[in-house]
């Protein structure tokens, strides 16, 4: 009795021990596989990651987007999106817009935010050329002349307007005149640096109280 008694108690722990080993060999493998699974994930979202920031970029072989730092007789210096600044030549079939508007050479200028397309045989040279409108709106705080001051969101803006400037209040064309100290507008143009804009267009509306 007491060796069959003996014999069952080993067989037991044996038992034990064994479903012991299975179930931390099976855990092992579980949390292996999960490690696994996590360090792939975390690779997935390190190139996603990356991928993102380096398809952000616009530029392809026949489009280039950036800042004009330079202007030549048939060349413009264009610092690009990546940081680079190249070259590129002009020529007399080159065609200006300002956004979707057309437009000449002059109305380029060094600061713009512009977009030009190359040719896609070299050497390449520019076929078109678009000046990036921006956009500015706000409370008119001070008028003087054709300087226009404006308090927005984001800081004091000034707007320059011009013989070119159309306003509009709702649909209906207007006029310079129809500004006053108080008037909230929208003017659309192009920007000359971080708080200046040259505005090809102003609307101004009507009943818009300014929360600011």
């Amino acid at each position: 009795m007491h060796k069959n008694g003996m014999k069952s108690i080993t067989r037991g722990a044996a038992s034990t021990a064994i479903c012991a080993a299975l179930a931390l060999g099976t855990a092992g493998i579980a949390s292996a596989h999960d490690g696994h699974h996590a360090g792939n994930d975390a690779r997935t979202s390190h190139h996603e990651f990356q991928s993102h920031h380096t398809d952000s970029r616009p530029d392809s072989d026949h489009e280039v987007g950036g800042i004009v730092t330079a202007l030549g007789t048939n060349s413009i210096t264009i610092q690009r999106h990546n940081g680079t600044a190249d070259v590129f030549t002009t020529t007399s079939t080159t065609t200006y817009t300002l956004g979707e508007t057309a437009a000449t050479v002059a109305a380029l200028a060094v600061g713009q935010k512009i977009d030009v397309t190359l040719t896609s045989t070299a050497p390449q040279t520019v076929t078109a050329v678009e000046v990036d409108l921006a956009n500015v709106e706000g409370q008119v705080t001070t008028i003087s002349g054709n300087t226009i001051t404006i308090s927005s969101g984001s800081g004091t803006k000034t707007v320059t307007v011009g013989t070119a400037t159309t306003y509009t209040i709702g649909d209906v064309p207007s006029t310079l005149s129809a500004i006053v100290v108080g008037s909230h507008i929208e003017a659309r143009g192009v920007a000359t640096s971080s708080t200046a804009l040259s505005a090809t267009s102003v609307k101004i509306n009507v009943g818009h109280h300014d929360n600011h």
